[in-house]
This record gives C-alpha cells, sequence and structure tokens, in this order.
C-alpha cells in the first residue's frame, strides 16, 4: 500500500483528499506546517507528497527544497490556489512532478497521484535494471553514441550506424554492437537490422535525462 503524505494547513482541503485518497486504498498521513511534514517524512517515508506552496511557518518551495535534499526518491506534487508562474517553474527546477491548482477535481488529482507512483515504480525497475555490465557497456562513448543514434533513429542498418558513428573499420563497430547486445541494450533483427530492445530504450532514456540534469 502507498503512503501519502499531505501538507497543507486548509483542514478542509486534507479532510477531501484523506477522504478520497483512503478510498482509493492508499495509506494518508497529514501534516498541518512545513516542519510537521518533514518530520512526518524522515518518520513515516511515505512515497508521495501534496505540499501546498502556502504554509504558516515556511515557504512551500523551501519546504520543497528540503523534502528533495533529505529523500530525493519520494515525489512530491503541488497543489496551490494562486500559483504564480514563477512559482511553477522554480517548483519543477527543484524536482516537484507536477502542480495542481486549487480547486481541483478530486477525482483527477486521485488519477494524477496513482500515475505519479507507477512512473517512480517504473524509474525504480529502471534503475535496478542498470548493472554493472549496462553502465560499463555504456561507459565506453561510442558504445552511447550509438545508444543515443538508436534511441532517436529507430530501427537501422549496419551501414546506417557506421556512417551516424562515423566508423570506418566495420570489425570495430561490430564488436562495439555485439556489447551492447550481449548487455541487453540493443537487438538485432533477422533482416539483420539494429535496435534498442524495451528495457535498452528506458535504460538509454533515463541516461539522458540524469545528463541534461547535471549540464
Amino acid at each position: 500500500m502507498s503512503k501519502i503524505l499531505i501538507v497543507d494547513d486548509d483542514r478542509h482541503t486534507t479532510g477531501v483528499l484523506e477522504k478520497a485518497l483512503r478510498r482509493s486504498g492508499f495509506q494518508v498521513i497529514t501534516a498541518e506546517s512545513a516542519t510537521e511534514g518533514i518530520n512526518r517524512l524522515v518518520e513515516e517515508q511515505p512515497d508521495l507528497v501534496l505540499l501546498d506552496l502556502v504554509l504558516p511557518d515556511m515557504r512551500g518551495l523551501q519546504a520543497l527544497d528540503e523534502i528533495s535534499r533529505l529523500s530525493p526518491e519520494t515525489k512530491v506534487i503541488i497543489i496551490s490556489a494562486f500559483p504564480s508562474i514563477g512559482d511553477v517553474v522554480e517548483a519543477m527546477k527543484l524536482g516537484a512532478s507536477d502542480v495542481l491548482v486549487k480547486p481541483f477535481n478530486v477525482d483527477e488529482l486521485v488519477s494524477i497521484v496513482k500515475k505519479t507512483l507507477e512512473e517512480a515504480r517504473l524509474e525504480r525497475r529502471i534503475e535496478a535494471k542498470i548493472s554493472d555490465t549496462v553502465i560499463k557497456a555504456l561507459s565506453n562513448p561510442i558504445r552511447k553514441r550509438i545508444a543515443f543514434y538508436l534511441l532517436h533513429a529507430g530501427v537501422r542498418r549496419f551501414s546506417e550506424i557506421a556512417r551516424s558513428t562515423e566508423m570506418d573499420d566495420p570489425s570495430k563497430l561490430s564488436f562495439h554492437l555485439r556489447v551492447l547486445i550481449d548487455a541487453g541494450i540493443v537487438c538485432k533483427n533477422r533482416a539483420g537490422q539494429y535496435s534498442l530492445t524495451g528495457d535498452g530504450r528506458a535504460i538509454v532514456e533515463r541516461l539522458l535525462l540524469r545528463l541534461e540534469e547535471e549540464v
């Protein structure tokens, strides 16, 4: 059972959300201030936090920053009556999964919570598949270039990959493709064409996201 933490000083909103989430099978804990919410985060380790931007003791964005620092794997959805464009942009930069404007449709919110948690489960599954073999395979710049090319280009012939990666030695390209195949990142069909596997695509997309976050 997934655990949801609601951090909001509006008891009416909290009550409505708590009832809807419990009805959908979630375990719910609540807090009326950022300080209390952060303490509950540490104690309860929720899977997702619903965080109001306006709290009595701390700005919601400041609380979001602290939540991201203490528990980076915990998903956060911002709920606010009057978020500015600047607040929305800053919230997303700090790691918020979504920003919902009050008043909102409760059924829609529950649906977004379910979707966010499913995405989190998928991320954990992908992370678990990034084994030492996969890391070693993608640590080579040529193989990384091949993987990124196939991510965007789809199914491609050997000659097309050679042109894209500017590899003149077929034996070297064959070796790098074999390493990627052995790692489960790339597959070869009966027509001799290459593409990313399902897991390979997810892993390369995750790697690309990491690189963008580091920029």
